[in-house]
């Protein structure tokens, strides 16, 4: 008896180690097809922007929080850089039909193509970032930096000694030009008799932006507010180059859409930056778009929800801005929080 059941056990086990490598293939065959599956049902999101993500403003920050969105929700994400307003619809008609869930558009530029393609598909989800107009298909980001920039115009008139401040823009679109009016609304509100320039230049050009800062510096202006992407290089080589010849007089300037208070060139001379929060923008389209939620129209993200901020430089505190005019810095931006003002100024 005890034989018999010897052989029985060796058969078994011989039994066993036949059947043992067919089951784990066939385990490892429906573990391997449900990462298919779930790859394929996968929320795929694309970016895509006009200028370089490399360009330390707009365009990187807006990458930067793309791919930080992406990460948190598990999300495949394709961007793609140097993208023209002509190529775009080409571009996003691809995307729908590789069945991406969300398609952002990082720039007014876009608006054009994004509804253009959005007629076309009913599964994809489509944002433009920088605009505030209302289009059928597409949600609209309208970050309004004019609050930001208004605090900074106040913070201008307060530093400045000759009463001469400056703006230069990268193009006269309308989120640059409220940036500017934002600006000048600020200084006046602190210095009614503040002369305020302005000049529009390029997003990439550096020479030419530089050029801008150097004639405003030689018309005495000694604030500058730059809002010009790649080109802000430029701006603040020519404040770092200016000081050189003033240290008791020095020039300032601020940054603008990424918090620039850091950036290697002149950072002892930058005042503030008025910073886009995009990664908590795109993260509240994101989770919309996933559920299938994101409705058409115009999401206005301002300096009450946290998106829109002005960030004063840590180094600057107590020494260029002092204690009084951070307390001056924090009465205006209650009032701006209180009353709403902006867009018309």
């Amino acid at each position: 008896m005890e034989l018999a059941t010897n052989t029985v056990s060796r058969r078994m086990r011989r039994w066993h180690a036949g059947w043992l490598p067919i089951h784990i293939l066939a385990l490892l065959l429906v573990v391997a097809g449900s990462a298919v599956a779930a790859q394929a049902h996968r929320f795929k999101m694309a970016f895509l922007c006009s200028g370089s993500i490399t360009d330390g403003g707009w365009n990187q920050e807006g990458r930067d929080a793309a791919v930080k969105v992406a990460q948190a929700l598990h999300a495949k994400l394709s961007v793609l850089e140097h993208v023209t307003p002509i190529r775009a619809s080409g571009i996003m008609r691809d995307f729908v039909r590789r069945h991406y869930g969300l398609i952002i558009g990082h720039g007014y530029e876009f608006l054009v193509p994004a509804t253009q393609t959005a007629r076309m598909t009913s599964h994809t989800h489509f944002a433009v970032s920088g605009a505030d107009k209302f289009e059928p298909g597409v949600t609209t980001l309208n970050f309004d930096l004019s609050q930001p920039s208004y605090l900074l115009g106040a913070i201008a008139a307060m530093v400045s000694k000759t009463g001469k401040i400056g703006f230069i823009g990268g193009q006269a679109i309308p989120s640059v030009e409220a940036c500017y009016k934002g600006f000048k609304a600020g200084a006046q509100f602190i210095n009614p008799k503040i002369r305020v320039a302005q000049a529009y230049t390029s997003w990439d050009q550096v020479g030419l932006s530089k050029t801008q800062a150097q004639a405003f510096i030689q018309q005495g202006i000694d604030v500058i507010y730059q809002n010009v992407d790649a080109a802000s290089q430029g701006v603040f080589e020519a404040v770092k180059s200016a000081n050189k010849h003033r240290p008791h007089n020095p020039v300032y300037v601020f940054g603008c859409n990424s918090d620039q208070n850091n950036n290697p060139i002149c950072a002892r001379y930058t005042l503030a930056s008025a910073v886009i929060r995009l990664d908590r923008a795109f993260m509240h389209v994101a989770i919309l778009a996933k559920k299938g939620k994101l409705r058409a129209g115009i999401v206005n993200e301002t300096m009450a929800n946290h998106v829109c901020l002005a960030v004063l430089n840590p180094r600057l505190l107590g020494k260029v801005i002092t204690s009084r005019m951070q307390m001056r810095i924090k009465q205006v931006k209650k009032h701006l929080l209180a009353v709403g003002i902006m867009r018309h100024h």
